[in-house]
């Protein structure tokens, strides 16, 4: 395990008596960015890396837990610390409460999807092979056997905007669209409940996918846009935002 005992030297190499929890936590994340910590990995017991990184056991702590907060690491009850899955959904979740907080946060969330969502449709409508069309047409067909099913409306919602993201071929550009997803998430799921608004948006999904089934970007652009309105319409609907 070269690679683990690598980053366990860089982990514990001292940080000096002047250092915070924040510092801590800055080494790390570099650790994550650069590689030498990956999803799974397990951190050293506390009392090698407090006296490893010459820090108290409480400043230690402080530092674990603002990662636990920030999803990047599980603090395991008996069981020692661990890299998450590092997911975007984990990573996200203290800025997804940001957003639910304040409606005016969901609002312009969602203003910003209206002008994004539609770009992207456009370039996968171009890109999408035979295969993600075919799957587009199943997420559809299980919406509309389903139309009262709030649970199953949104697992195939969330699928179906991520195929067209992952349609794009641009992995920036996919990103930022399943970040503005995830962030979105808790919001969309509430008023998801209300069975008009899903109606409306298996109606979209049905105007997008045929979009997509005559590889006509520009009418994918419209009908996501579209799509995007309606749900916007739909949020000031229950916050008034």
């Amino acid at each position: 395990m070269p690679r683990a005992r690598a980053a366990a030297a860089t982990l514990t190499a001292p940080l000096g008596r002047k250092t915070v929890s924040e510092l801590v936590v800055q080494r790390i994340l570099d650790l994550v960015r650069e590689g030498s910590l990956k999803a799974g990995d397990k951190l050293p017991p506390e009392r090698d890396l407090s006296q490893s990184l010459d820090v108290s056991r409480p400043t230690l702590r402080e530092a674990l837990r603002a990662l636990q907060i920030l999803g990047v690491l599980e603090i395991r009850h008996g069981g020692g610390v661990y890299v998450t899955s590092l997911d975007p959904a984990e990573l996200l979740s203290p800025f997804d409460l940001f957003v639910t907080l304040d409606a005016r946060n969901m609002a312009e969330l969602f203003d910003a999807r209206i002008q994004y969502e539609p770009l992207i449709a456009r370039l996968a409508a171009e890109r999408m092979d035979d295969a993600g069309v075919a799957r587009l047409a199943e997420l559809v067909a299980a919406q509309l056997a389903a139309p009262e099913d709030a649970e199953v409306f949104h697992d195939t919602d969330v699928e179906f905007h991520k195929s067209i993201l992952d349609a794009s071929g641009n992995l920036f550009l996919s990103r930022i669209g399943k970040l503005l997803q995830v962030l979105g998430d808790q919001g969309r799921q509430a008023f998801q409940k209300r069975r008009g608004v899903r109606l409306q948006s298996i109606e979209d999904h049905e105007a997008i996918l045929a979009a997509f089934q005559a590889r006509d970007p520009d009418a994918a652009y419209r009908a996501m846009r579209a799509h995007m309105m309606n749900v916007r319409h739909a949020l000031r609907e229950v916050t008034g935002a």
